[in-house]
């Protein structure tokens, strides 16, 4: 009983329960750990099992009425597919009553007293639905032409949230006092959006600013639309295949998107002129910043080349994240960085949409697993796992602990290779993953077909049901 009540208090909100400190987080010990990821696994399933219509498919299917090990969960892991599985027609139309219907079946949050019916956009309905819902929906980007639509929480949100003021913090320090430190936020992009990667800047707002706009720096003030970005991909996939003449778009949102891309002409200019700006006026200040390679060596090139370093207070935090997209970064970019900012580390950060954890590189250039995650390793082709001992290489799949709305079984299109029980060398508890990530689409020449671990006919029937909207949507 004891361990079970632990248990509802470590995924209810894990930055409380190891008391604010990074380092009692990644000190769990091994057989605690995995005795209330086993407790919080079940109970997951036993909270969700019935509730989630696309989940629960699944497990009638498979007649899957409770766990006996943890493998048990493979099958009932969604593909990343089904967060896009609705009809393209749907957003193409404006059919966001559909769309709700299409996503209740994702979420225990009730969707169906929300009057959608003037909406006309993406925009106007995601609005909507973060006015009346307490639903904080996350959209992708688009860039392969359709918009996954993630069914996230304000609440799950928030609690992801704590995890970001413990980076403040080293891994062997005591908890500090002060365990959440006002900082000045530089971010170099949009104040707000509604993809996963604008949505966090709310969290940085309030548990990093504390909810003072002063400290909040933004490269541009304004919104990321989700309809130009969603445009912006319907027509990159239009013109991939050849038909970017017979694609329908309504004229103001043709016009929207002729506007962004005239003004993203100067972007790149604008975004240094803004990291030039903010290194300037905030010499000296306590910052956070997280920012891609391809923005961070530029800038601390140019900054060192003119005789500028330590800008900022030693106790800021620069974090980073992402592959550098084309550009050659020099062998010791980070060292030079860290002397163009005035820091003695920078903060690698392994994560997804999918996934409520900041999985942190290490000083022996390992990516942690935070501990309410459920790693497993797979077959790339057969979706078997594989040993949960040593170190193997496969796809990564994993269930998240935390939400309690969604279903947090997941595999990616990420190949890893993950070190179970060897010590990393730099203190830290639980499985960890080496530097060296792979996309299954970018090895496979952009086709990634996930081979589903559940039968044949259970994912089938299950996408079916996911599906039902698509006679309706066609009429």
């Amino acid at each position: 009983m004891a361990v079970q009540s632990e248990t509802k208090d470590f995924i209810a909100d894990p930055v409380e329960y190891f008391d604010w400190s990074t380092t009692q987080l990644w000190s769990m010990p091994k057989a605690d750990r995995e005795a209330k990821q086993w407790e919080g696994l079940k109970l997951r399933f036993e909270q969700l099992r019935n509730r989630i219509g696309y989940l629960k498919k699944l497990a009638d299917r498979d007649g899957i009425d409770s766990l006996d090990t943890l493998e048990d969960v493979i099958p009932l892991l969604f593909e990343h597919t089904v967060y896009k599985s609705y009809p393209a027609s749907l957003l193409e139309k404006s059919r966001f009553g559909m769309i709700n219907s299409w996503l209740e079946k994702l979420t225990t949050v009730p969707l169906k007293h929300v009057d959608v019916s003037l909406c006309d956009s993406i925009d106007s309905w995601i609005a909507v639905m973060d006015a009346q819902t307490d639903l904080c929906i996350h959209h992708s980007s688009g860039t392969s032409g359709t918009v996954s639509l993630f069914p996230k929480t304000k609440s799950e949100l928030a609690t992801f949230g704590k995890l970001y003021p413990l980076r403040f913090q080293k891994f062997g320090d005591p908890r500090p006092n002060e365990v959440q430190p006002k900082a000045h936020v530089i971010s170099p992009s949009f104040r707000s959006g509604s993809s996963a990667h604008f949505r966090i800047n709310e969290q940085y707002f309030e548990r990093i600013a504390h909810g003072d706009e002063t400290f909040m720096h933004t490269a541009f003030p304004g919104h990321m639309s989700a309809d130009v970005l969603y445009l912006a991909g319907r027509l990159r996939a239009a013109k991939a295949r050849g038909d970017l003449d017979r694609l329908e778009v309504q004229p103001t949102l043709l016009a929207r998107l002729t506007e962004f891309e005239a003004s993203n002409s100067q972007r790149a200019q604008q975004m240094q002129d803004f990291l030039n700006e903010v290194t300037s006026s905030l010499a000296g200040q306590r910052v956070f910043m997280a920012c891609a390679p391809t923005y961070l060596w530029p800038l601390a090139e140019k900054g060192l080349a003119s005789g500028r370093d330590h800008i900022f207070a030693p106790n800021s935090v620069i974090s980073t994240g992402g592959g550098a997209k084309g550009m050659v970064l020099p062998d010791d970019w980070m060292d030079q960085v860290m002397k163009f900012a005035g820091v003695d580390r920078l903060p690698f950060n392994y994560a997804m949409t999918e996934m409520n954890a900041n999985n942190m590189l290490c000083e022996k250039g390992h990516y942690h697993i935070a501990p309410w995650i459920i790693p497993f390793v797979l077959d790339p082709d057969t979706s078997k796992p594989l040993a949960r001992t040593g170190t193997v290489t496969g796809r990564l799949a994993f269930y998240d602990l935390l939400p309690d709305t969604h279903w947090g079984g997941f595999i990616s299109g990420d190949e890893v290779t993950m070190t179970w029980d060897r010590e990393c060398g730099c203190g830290r508890e639980g499985p960890f993953v080496e530097k060296s990530i792979a996309r299954y689409t970018e090895m496979r020449g952009g086709d990634d077909k996930i081979s589903c671990a559940a039968s044949t006919e259970a994912h089938e029937e299950a996408m079916d049901y996911l599906s039902e909207v698509h006679a309706s949507a066609a009429a």
